[in-house]
């Protein structure tokens, strides 16, 4: 039995990490943000919460924090969840070598999957199908943009990147016209320095994930999505498993480990309307509904701990359950409320509608269906985030009455 501390105890894949590792017999600690409500720590498989200080507004103090709770507690394994964490510990890794282990790539593959444009330029000369894309660093490059469609993307390069020791997080807007794009731009210069413009894909979002190993590509699973948690594009709040596509495993794979990647990595495409298979981003790191593929027979984080521990490689062959729907009640209840606030103005596709949404998801449960956080067998994360939605949406609004 390892001794495993899981940071970012807000997110679902913490809560997906703390689960998969204490039912494979492990002591799992879970950590989060001082004052975050954090899910995962409420899991019947964690032993202790631990509150540390903000990593985006300290890194410094954060990892001191990190490297103290490791040599008081004898942690075996450390494993970041988001890049808030993953960044500050990968630039100072040099503090566990000797101490423990931590699950993450090489700092050259981190910076490689973390890098948005550079992630779409390779991708294209894979050739992989990539939307039209430009590097904007001062607002005279719009004029290299030929003939713009609207809308058009405006985000940022990387999710988070640190900046004279301030964190910049990433952001995602849509231009409806030359001046929006104009403003858009100036707004993310000023802050990052750099931002990228795209063309705007619409579709089905599609994703691949696997986890890597020298150079090799293990437990390949796809997916679908059923609902996002903001209807003009995020992450899913309800996705369904599907067959396994071996063209776009195969490129998915190439695009991976030539980055020189290792561990856990989902690659995510737009299929659009016209048939095309359109690269969107890689997540070089756990992601919000790895909850689907252990769900679905795939345990991502047991492979990884006993990779990060032991050097076991995953099985060559595996399969998973296919056409099972795993939601997550807190996003679904977010994807409602974005819907009751209507279509935004001038969007350009159609808008999922309110009654008719809520009609499909109030069945709660069908064979075939499961939840990220709400579980029977483990009712308090799920139950407390709940109530924790409600609750902040009702403070939200005393506060704007006042």
């Amino acid at each position: 039995m390892a001794r495993i501390l899981v940071l970012d105890g807000h997110s679902g894949a913490a809560l997906a990490a703390a689960r998969a590792a204490g039912m494979a017999g492990h002591w799992v600690t879970v950590g989060a943000n001082r004052g975050l409500f954090a899910a995962a720590k409420l899991s019947r498989y964690c032993r202790l919460g631990f509150d540390y200080p903000v990593s985006t507004e300290d890194t410094n103090a954060f990892v001191d924090s990190i490297v103290e709770f490791v040599r008081a507690h004898t942690i075996d394994l450390v494993i970041p969840v988001t890049d808030w964490t993953l960044g500050p510990i990968s630039q100072q890794r040099h503090r566990f070598a000797g101490l423990c282990r931590v699950a993450m790539p090489s700092q050259a593959a981190l910076d490689a999957v973390s890098d948005k444009y550079g992630t779409i330029r390779l991708a294209g000369s894979l050739g992989i199908s990539v939307p039209r894309t430009m590097l904007a660093k001062s607002t005279e490059d719009l004029e290299k943009w030929e003939t713009p469609q609207f809308p058009l993307v405006v985000k940022d390069r990387f999710s988070v990147r640190w900046i004279k020791g301030n964190a910049v997080f990433g952001s995602v807007a849509y231009a409806y016209s030359a001046e929006d794009l104009r403003k858009l731009v100036a707004q993310r210069l000023q802050l990052a320095g750099d931002v990228l413009i795209q063309e705007f894909v619409s579709g089905v979002g599609i994703g691949v994930s696997c986890f890597v190993a020298g150079e090799k590509t293990y437990l390949p699973f796809q997916w679908q999505r059923i609902r996002e948690i903001d209807p003009r594009g995020s992450g899913s709040s309800a996705r369904k498993s599907i067959p396994l596509s071996p063209p776009l495993v195969s490129l998915s794979a190439k695009l991976i480990t030539t980055m020189g990647f290792e561990g856990l990595a989902m690659v995510e495409y737009k299929k659009a309307n016209d048939g095309r298979l359109i690269l969107m981003e890689i997540n070089g790191r756990p992601w919000g509904s790895i909850g689907l593929p252990i769900a679905c027979g795939i345990d991502y984080f047991r492979h990884l701990i006993d990779w990060c521990l032991e050097e076991k490689l995953p099985p060559d062959v595996s399969s998973y359950r296919e056409n099972i729907i795993c939601r997550r009640a807190v996003a679904e209840l977010t994807h409602l409320s974005a819907l009751r606030t209507g279509r935004p103005a001038n969007w350009p596709i159609p808008y999922p509608n309110f009654w008719t949404s809520l009609v499909a998801m109030s069945v709660p449960w069908h064979p075939g269906m499961c939840y990220d956080d709400v579980w029977l067998s483990d009712m308090r994360p799920g139950i407390a985030g709940i109530t924790n939605w409600f609750q902040s949406r009702i403070k939200k609004k005393f506060l704007a009455r006042r």
